[in-house]
């Protein structure tokens, strides 16, 4: 999951690359961000959704989200780049969809709503029409190759909706899912049972058995090779974030083994935490270990975890002084 996170926000980014033209009026604001079922193919395999906009009407997510920016270069780089464009992060940015249909490099297709338009991007286009070959196909769709031969497939079918890919077959399909074309997701499919009104974060896969074959569970911890297939959703309501994730695996035993694995953990955190050398930092992490509850239901894993934004962003309480 997380390489494909990785490789499909990759795809995201290379949208400032489109050409201008392909932006024919000022992008009015969508509707209301919300995971939408008929966006996503009824075959699709897996789905990473986050909605920026429900997430940023929350002051204490803001902070959370400014703080993440803070810590990394090259992120602060981007929105330095998006603020060159007259775009502000993320008040202009309303949500974004990342789906596919196979396990995969090349196989998954972005779907961002947001406020750009024709006026946004030429600035951007103007300084770097040399280093790219952009080719108008049919349908809408453009073909975008850097100097280094990278290729990125775009289209905008709406205004305010643009969608990406690194391949021209998965583009295309997403594409006629959106007009209605193609069958669009049920709401009711199991892929999206753990999809939750108002939720900031959507991740599912149905198909996570085959990503040893893509350098997925291989290279994390020997049971991920267990887990067939599983979902996480995050949502914000009054000031609490919480996190719920259902996980498939292969047999109720290996089931039952990470449970009391992820219980024994919250043994361990407490009682460090309640030693009288303990430092703030590790009864604080023990204090976030202590609201998770972790279950085992025949084959799958039941995760819940809930705490106020306030008191996750407020850190470690500073260490009383020492008393002679």
């Amino acid at each position: 999951m997380m390489r494909k996170t990785i490789i499909a926000f990759g795809l995201l980014l290379t949208t400032v690359l489109a050409p201008a033209w392909a932006f024919q009026a000022e992008a009015a604001p969508p509707a209301r961000a919300e995971l939408n079922a008929a966006a996503v193919p009824a075959k699709a395999k897996w789905i990473i959704y986050v909605n920026i906009e429900q997430a940023m009407k929350n002051p204490a997510a803001g902070k959370l989200l400014a703080d993440f920016l803070r810590m990394r270069p090259q992120a602060q780089k981007g929105v330095a780049g998006l603020k060159a464009m007259g775009l502000k992060f993320p008040q202009d940015f309303h949500d974004v969809l990342l789906v596919g249909r196979n396990v995969g490099t090349n196989h998954g297709v972005a779907v961002l709503h947001a406020r750009i338009s024709q006026r946004h991007l030429e600035t951007l286009f103007h300084a770097r029409h040399s280093a790219i070959t952009v080719t108008q196909l049919a349908g809408g769709v453009n073909k975008i190759v850097d100097k280094k031969g990278h290729t990125i497939y775009e289209a905008s079918p709406a205004p305010g909706t643009f969608v990406v890919s690194r391949s021209q077959s998965p583009l295309q399909y997403e594409l006629r899912v959106l007009a209605g074309k193609s069958a669009g997701m049920a709401a009711g499919n199991p892929l999206l049972a753990g999809a939750h009104p108002g939720g900031i974060l959507f991740l599912a896969d149905t198909d996570m058995a085959n990503l040893a074959n893509h350098q997925g569970p291989r290279h994390g911890p020997p049971w991920m090779k267990s887990v067939t297939s599983g979902w996480m959703a995050a949502w914000v309501t009054k000031g609490r974030l919480t996190v719920s994730s259902r996980v498939n695996l292969k047999s109720a035993d290996t089931a039952a083994k990470i449970v009391q694995i992820a219980q024994t953990w919250q043994g361990v955190l407490d009682l460090g935490a309640t030693n009288t050398h303990a430092k703030p930092r590790q009864r604080f992490i023990a204090g976030i270990a202590d609201r998770l509850n972790v279950g085992a239901i025949g084959k799958a894993i039941q995760i819940h975890w809930s705490m106020p934004l306030k008191k996750l962003l407020a850190g470690p309480k500073p260490q009383p002084p020492a008393t002679q």
